[in-house]
């Protein structure tokens, strides 16, 4: 668990299905992992916001993977382990900071509203 995930940018990259639901793709800059070192997925929520359903570390290599290809093992699912406190649960106040930080970036919740998830 890193102490403070702090959001320094994230652009949309567009709609993908993450197990049979439409979600945004959210590329995040943090401090921790770089310019685009992780992938956030929002879904449509009951209340008209968005749902921070999975978030991937994106350890391509462009130099290597000159193709987008999200299936590749370079993409490790990190949503559980990166808000865990030391008793192994979830700190949801933390979780949810990250997900208002990218939603406040610049653009993002416009581009994620005109891609029409609900």
């Amino acid at each position: 668990m890193i102490e403070t995930l702090q959001v320094k940018g994230a652009r949309v990259k567009g709609a993908v299905d993450r197990n049979g639901t439409r979600c945004a793709l959210v590329e995040v800059d943090t401090e921790a992992y770089g310019t685009g070192g992780l992938l956030a997925y929002f879904g449509p929520s009951a209340d008209d916001e968005y749902d921070l359903s999975a978030i991937v570390h994106n350890d391509a290599s462009r130099d290597i993977d000159w193709f987008d290809n999200s299936s590749h093992l370079a993409y490790e699912d990190v949503s559980i382990g990166l808000f865990e406190t030391a008793s192994m649960k979830t700190d949801w106040g933390q979780r949810e900071a990250f997900k208002e930080q990218v939603l406040a970036c610049a653009g993002v919740r416009e581009e994620m509203a005109g891609l029409r998830l609900n």
